[in-house]
Order: structure tokens, then sequence, then C-alpha cells
């Protein structure tokens, strides 16, 4: 398949077709392989680390480190992309996306462009899921010896109205605390981080600029 794009991008005069024939072999025959090639290592992590979450005492982390690597995957997607439609476009000698323009759209109007994002996040999606599934093992930071009670109060739950309720009191603070606990830290960091944060983006996007005027030999 790719040697078929590049045979076809290299021998096609695109200069000869409307730019509607362009858009339609980069995004219906390049751009799915790479993503489809993302797509299957994001899954492939994702199973991975989801099958030792259940033996590790603290499944969440497995989440996280699937978050981790899937910004990475994600930020590795955006800039191939950029890389081969800027060889593709220098290979056949006309625009298939005019990546300036792209950027420039991006900066000046983020929300006008929701269908690129929906493309580069969808390696985020197997990810999501991984995380709503660990979140099951939050309550596993409280201590055993704090839940062995618990436990037993909610066997206890039948024998009266004051059993019952002192166990669904118990047991949704043993579930609610550490997720807001977790809201706290994200919110935290996001408070705190958000200038770094927005600087990498930055420095991110002016990286897929650079790429996007670099000569393929120097890629």
């Amino acid at each position: 398949m790719v040697a078929s794009v590049l045979v076809i991008a290299k021998w096609v005069d695109w200069s000869a077709l409307p730019d509607d024939r362009r858009s339609l072999f980069l995004f219906l025959a390049v751009l799915p392989l790479i993503n489809a090639l993302f797509d299957v290592v994001s899954y492939a992590l994702t199973l991975s680390l989801i099958r030792r979450g259940p033996r590790s005492g603290l499944p969440f982390l497995w989440g996280l480190a699937d978050l981790g690597l899937a910004c990475g995957l994600l930020l590795g997607l955006g800039a191939v992309m950029v890389a081969v439609i800027h060889g593709l476009n220098l290979l056949a000698g006309v625009p298939f996306l005019d990546l300036p323009a792209l950027f420039a759209g991006v900066e000046a109007d983020p929300g006008a462009y929701v269908w690129l994002y929906l493309m580069l996040f969808s390696t985020l999606a197997p990810t999501l899921l991984h995380g709503m599934l660990s979140l099951l093992g939050v309550q596993g930071i409280w201590p055993r010896v704090l839940r062995r009670p618990v436990a037993g109060w909610v066997e206890a739950a039948p024998a009266g109205p004051l059993h019952a309720l002192r166990a669904s009191f118990s047991l949704s603070l043993v579930w609610a605390l550490p997720l807001l606990a977790l809201l706290g830290v994200l919110w935290l960091i996001w408070h705190y981080a958000q200038p770094a944060l927005m600087a990498g983006l930055q420095l991110y996007l002016d990286g897929l600029v650079w790429i996007a005027a670099t000569p393929v030999g120097a890629i």
C-alpha cells in the first residue's frame, strides 16, 4: 500500500487534476494508512496494560501510564502526518494540502477544525476506555485494613436500617473520596501547570510548522 501510494504520487500528473481529486487521494488513501498504524499501536498498548491492571495493587496507575503513552503517540501521529503530507507535496510538485494555510487557520480559529481533532484523537479512544475501567481500581488506594470493616458492614446491611445506612455511607466514602482527590490533583496540575502546558503545545506547533517548511532530505 505504501509503495502504491508513492508510485501514484510520483507518476500521476496531479497538476492536471482539480483540488478535490487531490484531497480525495490524501484523505482516503494516505492519511487512513498512517492513522491506522498509530491506532493499532495504541490498541496494542492499551490491551497489554489492561491485562496488567487486575494483577496490580494500584491498577489505576496502569491507566495513567496508558494515558501518557497515548499522548506520546498522538504527538507522533501529528508529526508523521505533517511530514508525509509535506513529502507528497514536494514529490507531486503540487500541494495536496496547503500546510501553512492549515496552521494559520488553526491558530486563527481553532474551532473550525473539529474534523482534524477527531482524526488525530482517534488514537486516544482505547485509552479513554481504559481510563474509565481503571477508575474501578481507585478504591484500592484505601488500605485493606480500612476496607475490610466496610465489607463486613455491607454484609450486615440487611440486619436493619441503621446497618444499611452505615454500609451505604461508608461504601460511598470509599468510592467518592479517592475520585475527589484525583479530580483535585488534576485541577492543581491544570491550574499551576497550564502556562507550561500551553507553552509546550505552542512549541509542538512550531515544530510542525518547521517540518512543513523543511526539505524532505533534511527531515
